[in-house]
């Protein structure tokens, strides 16, 4: 998978203005972000500000935000426990109740029923699926309330632009360029996270994926914190790129597609969607993924026949709720 870049130009934040043309810098992201629409206005909805995050707390004791993956049948038995169904949230849109795991089950290649073994990895996948991307939705939420006093010419506070300029830096661009950030600050479908995480983890057994928490193979350089793979070529020195919590492999692989140069297409097609005001497609955006493997349209296949087979579009629609998945140590 490739890697991310990074933009450090940037420019006066107090010049921002939607009316305002853009810069040099400004032209330079234009070309590379392969802008296809006019950019003087910018579509804005009423600002909303995003649900209070809920404290989670995923062990017996409340101090420990992350817990150690168990054992396959405790982590069934916390299931269980909760309620917790991939049929029923398909079937009912059940509010999915929160996990964060530090790392996946170590016996779960062990598990040798595969329909088993795959609904348990996205039972796992899909609440951290959900958080980073309600995160990411909160962040566009406040941005497209910024957007809405530029267009009206209203005074945005202090710290609001200094939140728009870390923002900015987070997704490699400039504050002034409220256009492209709202092409980039955007949900990823849960089902087409679910598909790419399914192919490239290999429903979470690959060595990758248990010892290094990367779900999604992202590279690194020599330098970074990863694993070296077995059959990498003589003269090479990248390597995968590892995670201290499971989550962390699904945050960084949502800012990947929504920065690096590879998903440019990615991110038109989705602000596509947006302005035409329809529902994010998972296996239609999986067209737009013909850089992310070298397989080209046979990859893109794939993973339409993932959503599809596993029947993932369901969870396009599901909701985080309030209910947290625990274990009881020592029992």
């Amino acid at each position: 998978m490739r890697g991310t870049r990074t933009d450090s130009n940037r420019q006066d934040i107090n010049r921002i203005g939607i009316g305002v043309a853009a810069g040099i810098v400004g032209l330079m992201l234009l070309a590379a972000e392969l802008t296809l629409q006019p950019t003087a206005m910018v579509p804005v909805l009423r600002y909303r500000p995003p649900a209070r995050t809920v404290n989670v707390v995923t062990a017996a004791n409340p101090a420990i935000g992350f817990a150690i993956a168990p054992t396959v049948d405790s982590l069934r038995t916390a299931f269980v426990r909760v309620g917790y169904d991939l049929d029923t949230v398909r079937e009912t849109l059940r509010p999915v109740p929160r996990l964060r795991l530090i790392n996946l089950p170590e016996d779960l290649p062990d598990l040798t029923d595969v329909e088993a073994r795959k609904e348990l990895f996205l039972g796992v996948a899909l609440p951290m699926i959900l958080e980073v991307n309600q995160h990411v939705a909160g962040q566009r939420a406040r941005l497209l309330h910024i957007a809405e006093r530029l267009n009206l010419g209203q005074t945005v506070p202090e710290e609001q632009m200094a939140w728009l300029t870390r923002l900015a830096e987070e997704y490699k661009t400039v504050p002034d360029r409220i256009d492209l950030l709202l092409r980039r600050v955007d949900t990823v479908p849960v089902s087409l996270m679910l598909a790419q995480a399914a192919a490239e983890s290999g429903w979470g057994t690959s060595r990758f994926a248990l010892e290094g928490n990367a779900i999604f193979g992202q590279w690194t350089t020599a330098r970074g914190k990863g694993l070296v793979p077995l059959e990498r070529p003589e003269g090479k020195t990248y390597k995968v790129r590892a995670f201290d919590r499971l989550i962390d492999s699904f945050a960084a692989y949502l800012l990947n597609l929504n920065t690096h140069r590879a998903y440019v297409e990615f991110r038109i097609r989705r602000a596509e969607m947006r302005r035409a005001g329809r529902s994010l497609d998972g296996a239609e955006l999986a067209g737009a993924l013909t850089s992310y493997s070298e397989r080209g349209q046979d990859y893109i296949d794939m993973l339409r026949g993932i959503i599809r087979v596993n029947r993932l579009q369901p969870f396009d629609k599901a909701q985080l709720g309030d209910t947290v998945v625990g274990f009881v140590y020592g029992s």
